[in-house]
């Protein structure tokens, strides 16, 4: 009897916990056993048309653009222009206190007079010999005469271009040292673009984006291509441009050779400004109708083979395919696959195909 009533205890605690796992994992057991299958994205391997992109950061600047400074060094007598004036090649910019350079003008003066007088003198009342030396005394007077001039000249800054004055980097009384002028860019500038000379000029109306390539997308510019330039200052910008001039020599940015390219924008806009940051994407090729995949299909297989997970009977198969053109999302498909193929987007590298491949579903 002791017995009976044991088992039943023990039958019913059994039953208690078989109707708690039910409750407690029931739902989860029926939701996984009815969950319908869910088929991985696939892509469609079929024609497409795309655009092969080479694409870089940079910065932007004004065409032309130039410092201008002072061949000697001295303290700024005059500023004759302000920033945003429109200026000639050859107007004066600025000027140097040129006292010094007057006397020596004054005496270079004096001395080619008093040359001329002593021939004269020579002439009237010497003889040959005096009216030689007198001569090379005019001769070396003249030399002096012209170094004067050009010390006085270098006192003043004409505009080596027609342009805007885009910066004036300072005021009279300044005492400032001699500099080179030329235009610059990052390629001449170390990499910025940043202009510091003590007049800055350039053209307002006309920009230029400065990039650097890596050596693998260099070898595919060329002047003339077809370019779109962002400008981080402006989001959502998108400017019309064209490769102007690729840099042959590499400079070290960060440590690897790359290569400058200019590219000229085709439009302006008045919120640009030297010195802005942004990218730039050059159509260096396009795939016209062409056999495609998105890249994201790709990926690594044995031996360095570039592959495909082909989606068949619903199953994977890894397949290597060779492709041509690659684009910012699609990659060209040479060889390896068919039009109406469907391929893994997120590939896991499945069995390899079959050596008769099952028909596409």
């Amino acid at each position: 009897m002791r017995r009976q009533t044991l088992l039943r205890r023990l039958l019913i605690a059994a039953g208690v916990v078989v109707v708690l796992a039910i409750v407690a994992f029931g739902p989860a057991l029926l939701s996984h056993l009815t969950k319908a299958k869910v088929n991985p994205q696939l892509a469609t391997v079929e024609p497409r048309t795309f655009n092969q992109l080479a694409s870089a950061t940079g910065v932007l600047q004004p065409g032309n653009l130039e410092n201008v400074n002072f061949t000697i060094s001295g303290q700024v007598q005059a500023v004759n222009v302000s920033i945003g004036e429109k200026v000639n090649a050859n107007q004066l910019l600025a000027s140097l206190n040129d006292s010094t350079q007057q006397e020596e003008l004054s005496a270079a003066e004096f001395a080619v007079s008093a040359a001329d007088a002593a021939i004269l003198q020579a002439q009237a009342t010497g003889s040959a010999a005096q009216v030689a030396q007198a001569r090379a005394q005019l001769a070396n007077a003249e030399v002096s005469l012209t170094t004067a001039r050009q010390h006085e000249a270098e006192t003043k800054l004409l505009a080596p271009e027609t342009g805007t004055v885009l910066a004036v980097n300072g005021i009279v009384g300044d005492t400032v040292s001699a500099g080179n002028s030329g235009f610059t860019n990052p390629v001449s500038n170390g990499g910025s673009a940043i202009a510091n000379g003590f007049i800055v000029i350039g053209n307002s109306a006309q920009f230029d984006f400065w990039a650097p390539f890596s050596q693998n997308e260099d070898v595919l510019l060329t002047s003339g291509q077809a370019a779109i330039v962002s400008v981080d200052a402006l989001p959502g910008s998108a400017f019309p441009a064209k490769v102007a001039s690729i840099e042959t020599s590499a400079t070290q940015v960060g440590g690897v050779s790359e290569y400058y390219a200019e590219i000229q924008l085709s439009t302006t806009d008045p919120r640009l400004r030297n010195g802005q940051t942004g990218s730039v994407s050059v159509t260096v090729a396009t795939a016209n109708s062409v056999l495609a995949v998105p890249s994201i299909a790709l990926f690594t297989g044995p031996n360095n083979q570039t592959q495909v997970d082909v989606w068949s009977s619903g199953q994977a198969y890894a397949t290597t395919v060779q492709i041509g053109l690659i684009g910012s999302t699609l990659t060209e498909i040479k060889s390896g696959l068919q039009v109406g193929e469907q391929v893994l987007l997120s590939p896991t590298g499945g069995t390899q195909l079959p050596a008769a491949s099952p028909s596409p579903t």
